[in-house]
């Protein structure tokens, strides 16, 4: 049966309900994908570390840039390799691997223009403060 000939499955009716669905998104993403919850620990310590340093505005905002958009992409790549399962059934197919790669290939390389950023902005503040 089509999704449209399904009577369950609907557009939010409420704009609240969009809020909900995306919540348990968030919430699912983070039970489910260990690698989500590094990410969101290692954000964290960060921002942490950054309260404590005199950052600039700029400064600020590519850092939250930075921790947003690795846990952003950690959330794609998760939709790539379920929607990849789910076509797929669980079974090897070298297109669906080259898919998972790709997904996972952004998030390693959002991951290192994090590091940069906040090596760029972090490490000389630390310097500075602490030598």
């Amino acid at each position: 049966m089509a999704w449209k000939d399904n009577k369950e499955v609907c557009k939010n009716s409420r704009f609240i309900d969009s809020f909900k669905y995306a919540f348990k998104g968030i919430q699912t993403v983070f039970q489910e994908e260990r690698n989500m919850r590094t990410h969101l620990i290692l954000g964290i310590a960060v921002l942490l570390i950054s309260s404590v340093l005199d950052l600039t505005q700029n400064e600020w905002l590519w850092i939250i840039l930075s921790v947003f958009l690795v846990l952003v992409m950690e959330i794609l790549n998760t939709i790539v390799e379920n929607v990849v399962d789910l076509i797929t059934n669980n079974q090897y197919h070298p297109l669906a691997k080259k898919a998972k790669d790709m997904a996972a290939a952004a998030v390693l390389t959002t991951a290192f223009f994090s590091i940069i950023t906040a090596s760029i902005i972090i490490l000389p503040n630390i310097l500075e403060r602490f030598i």
